[in-house]
């Protein structure tokens, strides 16, 4: 409209006549629709452009939101995948332990099968075998346990009385042994192996304690120590005052199944070997420094205390009645014993023979001689050289029986304290050849105990 205002109306009319005007007119209303035609079109154009622009970006929106719920499905597939690879994965981890788990079993089910018919086999055979089935494993190593008894041999011995036949007093020679070595000045340590124990009733009760209990248990325990040791031993106060006992009661014979069943299942394998615990204290020197020689009393039977004391022991003292079925018992146990020695303790030694029961003090009858020639001939048969058959027997004595469960024979008689210090001797010169050969052995003072009345019995007690 401001251009056809601006138009000069005059100057037309003078151009075109008389029409100039209408001219004009008609020039400028042509001139207006071409502007508001070509107005129209831009703003058409915009809006198609707008429209265009409004629709690509809607598509553009439209394939990010199809291709972001693909992203996101492809990413749960991808996390199910995962998932799933997981679960393969624990399930694969848990065959491969279970077919482990499985595969553990049956090769401990073929073992404890193993083992099992090996225990059959062992019952089957010699009863020595069965404390064989497993080979040693003495505390310390091999070489170190065989150069530790032989230096004990030598400076402390471990004397095992033992005979597997029963009734032939060895509580009552341990006993009085003990009070010899004790008089002799030795610090003497007894260890009752027998689960009826009347070593321990007997020394005891001597020493005014009424009750015994199975001590010695604590010794037998997997990781026994010095400090069980100690626990264990009973220091006496009276008559072998500087010696100590290690007590045994019923309740040792629980613990003997208990280690014989974990020794032939192999089971003490997870701790030590059972058969040395004994020994592993004995030889150590906070144990070895109380005492200057020791004596064990073995029950008439092969129990894991048999062979505790066994594989603990330098030197090995077999009682025996002098009768013909003894005799062939002591070749008969010889025969085992050589067996265990080279199985488990290559260092002990055979002590040497010893009469008990006799009939006469200073001789054998003929029955009795003949038996003695004969155990003679069973032990150089058994145990080849460096065998020993002492002199010096045990008759049978009332004193022997009377003091038995209550005192010790070598303090209420002198005559058994004669032929106790008689045999003592014999024994400490075999053990100490030197010093017997240096000085001679010779008995020693003892005191004189108070005679305690005592019912009579007929033999020593087992």
């Amino acid at each position: 409209m401001s251009a056809i205002g601006s138009i000069d109306w005059a100057f037309l009319e003078f151009f075109f006549g008389d029409h100039g005007r209408i001219t004009a007119a008609v020039i400028v209303l042509l001139l207006t629709t071409i502007s508001l035609l070509i107005a129209t079109l831009k703003y058409l154009a915009a809006r198609m452009a707008t429209k265009e622009r409004d629709d690509a970006r809607k598509e553009r929106d439209e394939a990010r939101l199809s291709l972001q719920k693909q992203l996101r499905k492809v990413q749960e597939q991808e996390e199910a995948l995962a998932a799933t690879a997981a679960e393969l994965t624990r399930k694969t981890t848990s065959l491969s332990l279970t077919a482990a788990i499985q595969h553990d079993h049956e090769t401990a089910l073929k073992e404890r099968e193993q083992r099992l018919q090996e225990i059959r086999s062992a019952f089957v055979g010699q009863e020595y075998d069965l404390w064989c089935q497993h080979a040693a494993r003495p505390p310390g190593g091999q070489h170190y346990y065989d150069a530790r008894m032989r230096e004990r041999q030598r400076q402390k011995p471990v004397i095992l009385v033992a005979n597997l036949k029963g009734g032939v007093g060895k509580s009552t020679l341990v006993a009085n042994l003990a009070a010899y070595f004790r008089e002799a000045g030795k610090r003497v340590l007894v260890i009752d192996g027998d689960y009826q124990g009347s070593l321990s009733n007997m020394l005891l009760a001597a020493d005014g304690c009424d009750r015994a209990s199975a001590e010695i248990n604590k010794l037998l325990e997997p990781a026994s120590s010095v400090t069980s040791f100690q626990s264990a031993r009973y220091l006496f106060q009276r008559k072998l005052n500087g010696s100590m006992i290690v007590a045994s009661a019923y309740g040792l014979a629980a613990m003997e199944n208990r280690l014989m069943i974990e020794y032939l299942l192999g089971d003490d394998r997870r701790y030590d070997d059972g058969r040395y615990r004994v020994a592993n204290l004995l030889l150590s020197n906070g144990v070895a420094d109380e005492y200057d020689i020791a004596l064990i009393d073995a029950p008439p039977r092969l129990t894991a205390a048999t062979i505790n004391g066994f594989c603990a022991s330098t030197h090995l003292l077999v009682p025996t009645v002098y009768d013909k079925m003894s005799a062939e018992a002591v070749g008969t146990f010889l025969h085992g014993v050589r067996t265990l020695k080279s199985a488990l303790n290559t260092q002990i030694d055979l002590l040497g023979v010893v009469g008990t029961l006799t009939h006469r003090q200073d001789s054998l009858v003929p029955r009795e001689q003949n038996a003695r020639n004969m155990a003679r001939d069973q032990v150089a048969q058994a145990w080849g050289a460096n065998f020993h058959v002492f002199e010096r027997h045990i008759p049978r004595k009332n004193a022997i029986a009377e003091a038995a469960g209550g005192d010790i024979a070598f303090y209420r008689d002198e005559t058994v304290r004669g032929w106790f210090a008689a045999l003592g001797a014999e024994i400490a010169s075999r053990l100490w050849p030197q010093a017997a050969a240096a000085e001679g052995a010779r008995p020693p003072r003892v005191q004189r105990s108070p005679r305690v009345p005592a019912p009579e019995l007929s033999h020593p007690a087992e």
